[in-house]
Parts: C-alpha cells; sequence; structure tokens
C-alpha cells in the first residue's frame, strides 16, 4: 500500500475529528447574586490557568441589539473557514440557541453540542449557564458534572435538591454542589458546609446516591481571590467534555470523556 504522506497511519488521522475545546457547565437556579459572582470566579481562575473562556448564557436571550448563539448557528456556514476572534473572555447570549440545540437531544442525536466545534474553535474552555433541564439535554451523553452554588436560605437548599434529582433522574448526571460562604465570619463557614451535608444526606437518604461539595469564598479577600476557584475549576475541568471541530466528519463520533469522581466534602 503506498502513501504519499509521511506513514501510512497519517491517512487515518485525518479523518479522526480534533478536541476544539471542552465544555463544562453551570446550573442556573435563579439566584444571579449568589451564581454570577461564581461564575466570574470560576472565570477568573481558568484565565489564570492561561484558558481562552467563553460563556454561554442561557439566562440572556439573543435579540436584534444583543445577537448571540443563535445568530452564530445561522451563519454557521459561512463562518466555518473565517477566522475566529482571539479572546480571553467572551460571554454569548445563548438561550434560544441553545435550546435549539437541545431539540437535536430529543431526535436522539449523540452529540447535540457538535454544530458548535468550529465556531469556538480558538476556545480553550465553554461555559454552558442554563437551567438544570437544558443541561439535562445537552450534556446527556457526558460525563461532566455541573457545578450547583446554594446558599443556607432554605428556597436554595430546596431549589438545589430539586436539579439534583432532576439531573439523575434525567441524564444520570450528580452536580459539584458549591456552598458559597460570603462573609469572613467563622458562622458563614459553618453554614455553607452545613448545607453542604445536608444536602449531601437527603441525596444519599431519598436519591440512594453519594454527592460531593467544595465549599468556595465568593467575599473580597486579601488573598488572591482565585485560591477557592482554582480547585474548584480542576475539579471541574477533570471531568470536562471535549466537543470536536469537524462538524461533518464528527457527527457520529462520540469522544465524551469519562470523568474522574472523587466523593467527599471539602
Amino acid at each position: 500500500m503506498l502513501e504519499s504522506c509521511a506513514d501510512q497511519g497519517e491517512s487515518l488521522r485525518r479523518w479522526i475529528p480534533k478536541a476544539a475545546w471542552s465544555v463544562i457547565a453551570m446550573v442556573s437556579q435563579g439566584d444571579v447574586s449568589t451564581e454570577l459572582p461564581l461564575l466570574w470566579q470560576v472565570c477568573g481562575a481558568l484565565q489564570e490557568l492561561q484558558y481562552r473562556v467563553t460563556v454561554l448564557d442561557a439566562t440572556t436571550q439573543e435579540s436584534e441589539d444583543n445577537p448571540g448563539l443563535q445568530n452564530l448557528l445561522d451563519s454557521a456556514h459561512w463562518l466555518e473557514d473565517a477566522p475566529a476572534p482571539v479572546m480571553p473572555l467572551h460571554i454569548v447570549p445563548a438561550r434560544r440557541g441553545l435550546s435549539r440545540l437541545a431539540q437535536l437531544a430529543s431526535q436522539d442525536h449523540p452529540m447535540p453540542l457538535q454544530p458548535l466545534g468550529h465556531l469556538f474553535r480558538n476556545c480553550d474552555v465553554v461555559v454552558l449557564y442554563g437551567s438544570a433541564h437544558l443541561l439535562t439535554s445537552l450534556l446527556i451523553n457526558s460525563e461532566v458534572r455541573p457545578l450547583l452554588a446554594v446558599t443556607s436560605l432554605r428556597e436554595s437548599v430546596l431549589e438545589a435538591y430539586k436539579n439534583i434529582k432532576n439531573l439523575l433522574l434525567q441524564a444520570r448526571q450528580l452536580p459539584i454542589i458549591v456552598p458559597v460562604i460570603t462573609s469572613p465570619i467563622q458562622r458563614a463557614e459553618n453554614l455553607a458546609r452545613t448545607t453542604g451535608r445536608v444536602l449531601q444526606k437527603c441525596a444519599r437518604i431519598y436519591l440512594g446516591c453519594n454527592t460531593e461539595f467544595m465549599t468556595v469564598r465568593s467575599f473580597q479577600q486579601h488573598k488572591p481571590v482565585w485560591d477557592d476557584a482554582r480547585s474548584l475549576v480542576l475539579r471541574l475541568m477533570a471531568n470536562a467534555a471535549p466537543v470536536v471541530q469537524g462538524a461533518s466528519t464528527a457527527t457520529h463520533h462520540k469522544t465524551w470523556v469519562s470523568g474522574i469522581s472523587v466523593m467527599g466534602a471539602r
């Protein structure tokens, strides 16, 4: 068998889709005062690790004055060969676009995020920020473990438990629970840890699963503000899923990576 390239394996390698970027996720529960500061901490920690980050924000809808993911999807065939802008952090309104991709999952598409492969090829990490229902559709074939922020307020704990249940039953996914410490006083830290343990216990008793939690300080600190977030980001990236660049050749290639789950509290 004669080959014009360097070795016989080169022809095969051309057919193997290359990972363009990795995807992680964060559940939106409607508590923007808690979630958005944590989301920016996560993005900041990713940038500290030299990742170029795009946030696909499903809580914000695309419009004529505020174009976003839906517009990119409509122009995808024009953008495939165009040079993508290089940005350290890019926030994209994505409610309609991600809902559109979620419909692919309802049609048994093995990789509903595949149409995004070439759109963010100059990005290293894409953060999906949306409801648990949306994320279960988009990530159902992956081992991604969404970040689930929670406070000690009763409403927050109940909503978090509901979303843990939805993620588990609909997509067999367990989120990483993040009780947020909003104050430097010891009582705030104790409340956050208690909140994490309560959710762990409820999940174990009523859902039959073992969850993990990691506390994160969201208040301004004298030491580097990304200390807690860095540990969280490393855990999220351990369960990140690669999305390949070739939109046409990779449609039927399942390339989700198996994540690493470490149970217990931090």
